[in-house]
């Protein structure tokens, strides 16, 4: 057995090995039972903050999602913040808002677009909620999802809840089924590392906060969502998914819009790992090192071995070519080579993230995915009982 070869097997035991037996731990983490207080009768008052920008397209339907929410209207208060929208954006909401009196719509304005983790804190300042509710426009959520996930809020050691992201066309192009398979994967590891301690990799799609873990959302890493959860760790509170607590949102059909919506949400992850990585190294982080040391080295160590492994790959096939029909071999069943695919993918973004921070140049922020807002119909809100 040649050099390579050794080194070829090491590398591609620890690039393959680590994140599966990761994965396969949460997995076995998830059936176990929470160890939680519950209460169903928890009804706090709530705030929801949906930022905006251009979204004329969708917030008629986003306003009449949130209307068929089954939660008391008096308990409930629903900012829109808008960053200088060039569209119909206000009209519409100014419409919706009209139309419907009953429900306690509040709309905030912004000057210029400064990035949503600023437009979210501007918007605080007006919460009156004890529960802060973040929403993105783009995303729908079941009547009943308050129902199901606020009664975790009620333990006093859980500080903010998220919801699990459910993709409206998954079997549209080769591009969302395979992103719906990513996503169930890393959605099981999300829910282990909740029943272990706390998951802080957030979405905005639906993601609460206790008011009195919520100082301000990050904006020191761009990333408001999982920034935030991270500062709400680090207050000695648990951050977790709620799998039943689900959301809903179309996703871009082919490779170019998805590539767009990962590298921003690659450079937003890496950023928070490194955080992470530096309050471990200082002894700092309170979000337990069996998660911490994991995510971070999926998130920051794996993209830079999997350089190595392609370079020793491509030297192996010189030297042994019988391993590169073996490879092909792959592709030919299909969920592994998209697997193989989507796995390859995501460690040359991560790659390409990490050399950004380092260089110190941030992808754009809060670039709107118009792709997949495109797909957003009634017809298929409805069909989905959303609307």
């Amino acid at each position: 057995m040649t050099d390579i070869l050794i080194v070829w097997s090491v590398l591609c035991s620890v690039f393959i090995g680590f994140p599966s037996l990761y994965h396969l731990y949460m997995r076995r983490v998830a059936s176990r039972p929470w160890r939680l207080k519950t209460d169903k009768t928890y009804s706090p008052p709530i705030t929801i903050l949906v930022p905006t920008y251009n979204e004329a397209d969708v917030i008629e339907l986003k306003l009449d999602n949130l209307s068929k929410l089954r939660y008391p209207r008096n308990l409930t208060q629903i900012i829109l913040i808008d960053s200088d929208s060039k569209d119909k954006t206000l009209e519409r909401i100014l419409e919706f808002s009209e139309k419907h009196p009953e429900i306690n719509i509040k709309l905030v304005k912004e000057k210029e677009r400064r990035g949503k983790s600023k437009a979210l804190n501007l918007a605080l300042k007006y919460a009156t909620g004890e529960v802060i509710v973040v929403s993105d426009a783009d995303c729908f959520l079941f009547p009943d999802i308050l129902a199901k996930s606020l009664p975790y809020l009620a333990d006093k050691t859980v500080g903010a809840i998220v919801g699990r992201e459910v993709i409206l066309n998954p079997n549209r192009t080769w591009v969302t089924k395979n992103e719906a398979l990513y996503r169930d994967l890393m959605s099981g590891i999300r829910f282990g590392e909740s029943k272990f301690y706390a998951t802080i990799i957030f979405e905005g799609g639906f993601s609460a906060y206790k008011r009195a873990f919520l100082e301000e959302f990050d904006s020191e890493t761009g990333c408001d969502d999982t920034g935030t959860a991270l500062s709400v760790v680090q207050k000695n509170a648990r951050t977790i998914l709620i799998p039943e607590a689900t959301f809903f949102t179309a996703f871009p059909t082919t490779w170019k819009g998805k590539i767009v919506i990962k590298m921003r949400r690659a450079s937003q992850l890496v950023q928070v790992w490194t955080k992470c990585l530096i309050h471990l190294l200082k002894n700092r982080l309170v979000l337990p090192k069996r998660i911490a040391i994991s995510e971070i080295f999926l998130h920051i160590f794996n993209p830079l071995i999997f350089v190595s492994l392609t370079f020793a790959t491509f030297l192996l096939f010189l030297q042994y070519p019988i391993f590169l029909l073996g490879f092909l071999c792959i592709f030919l069943i299909p969920k592994t080579r998209n697997l193989f695919l989507e796995t390859s993918q995501n460690n040359v973004i991560l790659l390409g993230a990490l050399v950004s921070l380092i260089l110190k140049r941030r992808f754009v922020i809060w670039n709107k995915a118009d792709e997949s807002r495109q797909e957003l119909t009634r017809d298929l809100l409805e069909s989905h009982n959303l609307l």
